[in-house]
């Protein structure tokens, strides 16, 4: 089957007018990308004439000032509204961050630092609405990066939870936790991060004096952390800012990616 008259098909089983694929090509891209008429109308700033009535105006300059993109993959207009119902849109959080939602999406960006093969993760470390620190997971300072080779265990792709003696990345909330020092851990410090921190790290979260942890993302030693922090009188608690960027789309079984055994599950294109 040719394909106009595959695309033609498709067209008439979703109860569509049939056209040729080749039309169907040219007004999507007449929708994103506007007229000739338009971009020259545009473009020249010494004319005070309207663009030609026949002039379209492309929306894909848009997509760079939004903070949301729905990738609409539904089958059924139900299911794209039940989707829609996920995202919370009206949240004012959008608008203004909540305290909790500002320095979380800073771990966010701190974690774009990451060097690590397996795992990007970062973190922040907050006292009285001020940053001390941040951190990112990757090789300790004078090593090889991870990604370029300087962790064998995160290059040789280990399976979750396995040779975790030999990886020689430092976690995101060790990293925070050195660059600020125990001098300056004060009293009442808030440690943010975008994944749960394994056992390893709480432990030394609650060696330091941290008085709360807020996590985005889940992992597998959730409870085992929980449990140590709750007997150091570490709060813990789950916090995900509404989701922004691209999102439609849905991503799991991946490898982890912290060198620690963390297994990525993106679901419909989160933070």
């Amino acid at each position: 089957m040719s394909p106009d008259a595959n695309f033609s098909s498709s067209c008439r089983k979703r109860g569509l007018p049939p056209m040729p694929l080749s039309d169907f090509v040219y007004y999507n891209d007449l929708q994103l990308y506007g007229s000739r008429a338009a971009i020259i109308a545009g473009t020249n700033s010494t004319s005070s004439s309207p663009p030609p009535e026949t002039a379209t105006c492309g929306i894909a300059h848009l997509t760079t000032r939004s903070h949301l993109q729905i990738l609409n993959s539904h089958q059924t207009v139900a299911s794209y509204y039940d989707f829609l119902g996920t995202l919370d849109l009206p949240s004012p959080i959008r608008l203004r961050p909540t305290w909790d939602a500002y320095f979380m999406t800073i771990a966010s960006l701190a974690s774009q630092r990451s060097n690590c093969m397996k795992r990007r993760v970062g973190c922040v470390l907050v006292s009285n609405f001020r940053i001390i620190s941040t951190g990112y997971n990757g090789t300790p300072r004078g090593l090889t990066n991870c990604n370029a080779g300087g962790c064998a265990r995160c290059n040789a792709g280990s399976s979750g939870g396995s040779a975790l003696s030999t990886c020689l990345c430092l976690h995101a909330e060790e990293n925070a936790l050195l660059e600020a020092g125990r001098e300056r851990i004060r009293e009442g410090s808030v440690l943010y991060c975008d994944t749960c921190p394994c056992l390893t790290c709480s432990v030394k979260i609650a060696q330091v004096g941290v008085r709360e942890v807020v996590y985005s993302q889940s992992y597998n030693m959730d409870e085992a952390s929980r449990a140590v922090l709750k007997e150091a009188g570490v709060g813990l608690r789950q916090f995900s800012p509404p989701r922004s960027g691209l999102v439609g789309f849905t991503t799991t079984g991946l490898d982890d990616g912290e060198g620690d055994g963390r297994e990525l599950v993106v679901l419909n294109g989160g933070n």
